[in-house]
């Protein structure tokens, strides 16, 4: 009976030995805070703390866009694409993003040419084009800014309809219609 004894000990110790050592198959779960399925041995524990305390934007409250430097608030519209400082300055001078492989930049580029307002064409495929677009926070193309005398921003449009709500057309001696700078009413904030 010693013998049995000796020997289940030997097989528990066995077993034992064995189970610190044990590796099933590889489990993987759907994570909702990834997005995609993640094997299970690498969850960080910090996952749970990071969802619980995660941040839910809504674009449509007024607090979603940050205030300028001066404390002024710019209105900015998701609706029609057009950004206006409150100041009712006047614009004198424009910049235009495009890129060469953009479908609505010619259009835009040529309206713009037909602008009393001196202006400023910058390629954002060439060497300085990305780093100016950066700088004034451009993220798509055609993008015109309209700027003050001060070089500040006073506002922003992406077609032609929403350039014509913001320059006002004038007929030259020769005919032809140009824009000059002055913002209409209902462009003002």
């Amino acid at each position: 009976m010693m013998d049995v004894r000796k020997v289940k000990e030997a097989q528990l110790a066995e077993l034992k030995a064995a189970l610190v050592t044990v590796e099933g198959t590889p489990t993987e779960v759907y994570s909702r805070i990834v997005g995609y399925y993640r094997a299970v041995r690498n969850w960080n524990a910090g996952k749970r703390e990071e969802f619980s305390s995660r941040k839910e934007y809504d674009i449509a409250s007024p607090t979603a866009w940050p205030a300028s430097l001066d404390g002024a608030m710019a209105r900015r519209s998701g609706v029609d694409g057009i950004a206006t400082a409150a100041t009712g300055a006047r614009p004198v001078s424009y910049l235009l993003f495009t890129r060469r492989s953009c479908p609505n930049c010619p259009p835009l580029r040529e309206f713009m040419s037909s602008c009393a307002l001196s202006g400023q064409l910058v390629d954002v495929d060439a060497d300085e084009g990305p780093d100016l677009a950066a700088a004034y926070e451009v993220l798509a193309t055609p993008t015109v800014i309209l700027l003050g005398s001060d070089g500040e921003e006073l506002a922003r449009g992406y077609t032609k309809a929403q350039l014509l709500a913001l320059l006002t057309p004038v007929k030259t001696g020769s005919g032809s219609l140009v824009f000059q700078p002055g913002m209409h009413e209902t462009a003002r904030a």
